[in-house]
């Protein structure tokens, strides 16, 4: 940031530098030109005075009676011409004709007198006098040039330090979430290693524990490699044609016996014809976790339907259900990694707090997107789009 705003000061004084020294050199270069005419004499057309050293006026070739012009003492050329040899004074209206005009003046110490040329301010002479403005515009695209690959090394090093900030969180949560059922695991395990005559039932009650939540590890540590692998590659997108009706067909199978005890029923209405370039592996992955969290969190619903929208580029999905919905300020949030509304109960059936995450990962890799927003019911409806 500070070397940002050096630049910008540094530019902008280049450039305030640049526009008063472009037009003090065009003014040098006509008061040299002028000078010349000073030493000759030879252009009637300029005009040309002579002032002694006290500023009376001696000559003036535009005026035949030189006592009624005043005292030129004090005139800016006149005073520099006498400190230093030469002087000139821009735009200033004459006191004699009132036209307005550029004054160059040189002072003869051996004749003591000062010789003025004076011309006036034509269109001519003010376009010759105007300031070229190409070094502004190289000033400003260098300028421009500048902040913009300050602007790319500052969102480069924003999303680097993202990157590093989601991946600590990721793993001091994938801890947190591993810790649980490890210490569990080990309680069950050192009790029955204690204790070899427990009762035939309470061994297979721990065993069965111990079982249930060594598979809530394989689950977390599945999802994480899940999206740490999309996370680290730009996967390419293979040229094989899936069908996202059959995937979800096959989903609604597996799920529906499941969906039958809750007593929700599950609509899907839609043309066979849903093909995409993809992975089916991946795909199968996003729709099945969508299945998989409403039937953890849904509660009391009665159905679930997918509605689908097809076009030429993309296809979208809605899953909507009309259970206990999820409140307004949390929609935002249940994709985020780990993120749980009821944590206590999610960890209870077994959830990892990466499903929906999975998701959205997946849809962006397919150049998509994913919201979440409230059924007019009540419930919860996940809206997925993918690019053909």
């Amino acid at each position: 940031m500070l070397v940002a705003i050096f630049v910008c000061i540094f530019t902008l004084c280049f450039g305030i530098y640049e526009y008063k020294r472009e037009h003090t050199f065009r003014c040098d270069i006509l008061h040299a030109q002028l000078q010349l005419n000073n030493y000759t004499m030879k252009d009637n057309s300029v005009r040309i005075t002579i002032v002694d050293t006290i500023g009376n006026v001696l000559y003036d070739n535009k005026e035949k009676d030189v006592s009624r012009l005043s005292n030129h003492i004090k005139r800016k050329e006149i005073r520099d011409a006498l400190l230093h040899g030469s002087g000139y004074d821009i735009k200033r209206e004459s006191a004699t004709d009132g036209e307005t005009y550029f004054y160059s003046a040189t002072y003869f110490p051996d004749r003591g007198v000062i010789i003025r040329s004076a011309v006036p301010y034509s269109a001519p002479l003010t376009h010759s006098l105007e300031r070229n403005y190409t070094f502004f515009y190289y000033t400003i695209g260098i300028f421009l040039l500048i902040a913009f690959v300050l602007y790319l090394k500052y969102r480069l090093s924003k999303s680097e330090q993202e990157k590093q900030r989601i991946k600590r969180q990721v793993t001091e949560n994938a801890a947190h979430e591993l810790k649980t059922p490890a210490a569990t695991i080990e309680g069950y395990l050192e009790t029955l290693v204690n204790n070899p005559d427990l009762p035939k039932e309470q061994r297979e009650t721990f065993i069965s524990n111990c079982f249930s939540q060594s598979q809530r590890m394989c689950n977390l540590l599945r999802d994480m490699s899940t999206l740490t692998r999309l996370d680290e590659a730009n996967l390419p997108r293979p040229n094989t044609k899936v069908n996202c009706y059959d995937i979800i067909n096959n989903i609604i199978q597996e799920t529906s016996d499941s969906f039958n005890q809750k007593n929700i029923s599950v609509e899907f209405n839609s043309n066979t014809n849903l093909f995409i370039d993809g992975d089916d592996s991946l795909l199968y992955s996003l729709f099945r976790n969508i299945f998989d969290n409403t039937l953890a969190y849904a509660t009391n619903a009665s159905y679930f339907r997918i509605d689908v929208k097809d076009s030429k580029d993309y296809i979208s999905f809605n899953f909507v259900d009309n259970g206990i919905g999820v409140p307004n300020e949390e929609l935002s949030h249940i994709f985020e990694r780990f993120y749980r509304i009821d944590k206590s109960r999610s960890r209870r059936l077994g959830g990892t707090g990466l499903g929906l995450a999975i998701v959205k990962n997946i849809a962006i890799q397919y150049g998509g997107s994913v919201n979440a927003s409230t059924t007019n019911s009540g419930g919860l409806t996940i809206s997925v789009t993918l690019r053909r």
